[in-house]
């Protein structure tokens, strides 16, 4: 079966056209995002690299133009990443690829593997599966095709050695650089043990030699990097180093640059606050997981509760010039509805600049993967795996959970309603339960969590208010001021 012919544009590295014999791809989030896996899988071919060529796509491409832009360079070996956002549609994917290219040997790596056959459809069509850190192995799976050996059905690959393996930082063409998110790492593993965490599957931290990061990453500043993100699961491991290399990034970032990591609140020392001082204001983006305020769930999910701690390193960062994203996760194993909200309040008390609210995810291979059913949870069998049920959150909560972290991206944190968003807020008992109002009656006005106008959010925000008792020309001017911010044209009933 011939793949069909789709004449949409593709976001590849280079033309798809004519032979290569190693081709790499996968199905970004989005055209911002570029892969790490696949740089780091090329830099490890050593003679093998000029012989591999990537391929990336975004979210929205359909999976017969993967399919085809894959068959058009009529490779002999085919790598896959398959990830919790790209798992539905690779599953597509992979039986045109198999029909189109019989002979050639498809091999699927990533996380989405370790959930077993019912969480990756398209392995069954796969000629090799490999579970662990590519790196180590994937060399070895090309030079055996191209040598007429045969690939083992599964391959289970050690922990590779960051300190011997090739950096992904060469593989950034230049225009990576120049327009997409560069992500770069120093270290493997987490000195926590979250069990929702896929890090929890191999608890420590392997650090890349710090000579060698700080020689590939001033090359890569030199080049023009603009947006970094190091995807280090704690950057702050070990403080004195992640002061060393926040310094290097504040010293060569480009005048519009900017750099996010994530840091645990229990290890910021002043060598790594002074560093964070030597950024300009909002060059500089921290992830703070606080994940709960709530110590007992914080204790059943393998976390350290310092609730205080988190909030002094919050403050500390956003009076350093920082832009503080901190997290929190609806859903955890003894959370309740009651304590969620009270953990909200809390952390939206310190002003962080983006507060996410994430819904659990079970994902494959961490050790809630193989507790859910023993803590009576419930999830969806479906990517992305969210909770829907827990013995102490009913399944409708959760449902408006979903809801609710969708509109309060949209109300919080892209930052269009920054006056209007807090006179909402004072007409209900807490932040928290006056936004879940709120958003109720977005979802009944709206039927709909996407796709939504911020002019369309403005009117119903309008008529909530108004309903809840707030003076009409109060939150209409405030409104009308947080529009003209964002140079949008108020709505009809906003006009004055």
């Amino acid at each position: 079966m011939a793949v069909p012919t789709i004449s949409s544009s593709l976001d590849v590295d280079g033309p798809a056209a004519g032979h290569t014999d190693i081709v790499l791809a996968t199905i970004n989030a989005g055209y911002a995002h570029a892969s790490l896996g696949l740089r780091c899988l090329r830099a490890s071919l050593g003679p093998l690299r000029d012989r591999c060529r990537l391929l990336e796509f975004d979210g929205r491409a359909r999976p017969e133009t993967v399919a085809e832009a894959i068959a058009r360079c009529s490779p002999r070996v085919c790598g896959l990443g398959v990830y919790i956002w790209n798992s539905t549609a690779m599953a597509r994917v992979v039986p045109l690829l198999r029909a189109a290219m019989p002979r050639c040997a498809i091999v699927l790596g990533g996380p989405e593997l370790d959930g077993g056959p019912d969480r990756c459809r398209a392995a069954d069509l796969a000629d090799c599966t490999v579970h662990g850190e590519g790196e180590t192995v994937f060399r070895g799976l090309c030079e055996a095709v191209l040598y007429g050996a045969p690939l083992p059905r599964r391959l289970n690959a050690p922990p590779a050695s960051v300190d011997r393996m090739a950096g992904p930082e060469e593989e950034y063409a230049d225009n990576d650089l120049r327009h997409r998110i560069v992500y770069l790492e120093s270290s493997r593993g987490c000195p926590n043990a979250c069990v929702y965490c896929l890090s929890a599957a191999r608890p420590g931290v392997r650090f890349r030699p710090i000579e060698q990061v700080e020689t590939m990453w001033t090359r890569l500043l030199a080049r023009g990097a603009r947006r970094i993100k190091v995807v280090d699961r704690t950057f702050n491991a070990d403080p004195q180093r992640a002061a060393r290399l926040l310094l290097l990034f504040a010293r060569g970032l480009p005048p519009d640059g900017v750099v996010q990591v994530e840091m645990v609140p229990s290890r910021l020392d002043g060598a790594l606050m002074d560093a964070i001082h030597a950024f300009r204001p909002g060059a500089l983006r921290v992830e703070v997981g606080v994940q709960t305020f709530n110590p007992l769930v914080a204790r059943r999910i393998g976390r350290r509760p310092d609730s205080a701690e988190a909030e002094r390193v919050i403050r500390a960062l956003r009076a350093a010039g920082a832009v503080v994203h901190a997290d929190l996760i609806a859903g955890l194993p003894g959370e309740t509805p009651a304590s969620f909200a009270a953990g909200f309040d809390r952390l939206l008390s310190l002003q962080p600049d983006e507060l996410q609210v994430n819904i659990l995810k079970r994902l494959p291979g961490a050790p809630l993967d193989r507790h859910a059913e023993e803590w009576g949870m419930v999830f969806d069998r479906d990517p992305p795996y969210a909770v829907i049920e827990t013995p102490d959150w009913p399944a409708g909560g959760l449902l408006a959970m979903r809801r609710f972290e969708r509109y309060w991206e949209l109300l919080h944190n892209r930052g269009r309603f920054r006056r209007s968003l807090p006179i909402v807020w004072s007409a209900g008992p807490s932040p928290f339960l006056a936004t879940f109002e709120l958003c109720e009656r977005l979802h009944e006005r709206l039927g709909r969590t996407h796709s939504i106008a911020p002019e369309e959010l403005a009117a119903a925000m309008l008529d909530h208010a108004v309903a809840r008792g707030i003076a009409r020309h109060f939150i209409a001017a405030a409104l009308r001021d947080d529009l003209a911010a964002a140079n949008i044209r108020p709505p009809r009933p906003l006009r004055s």
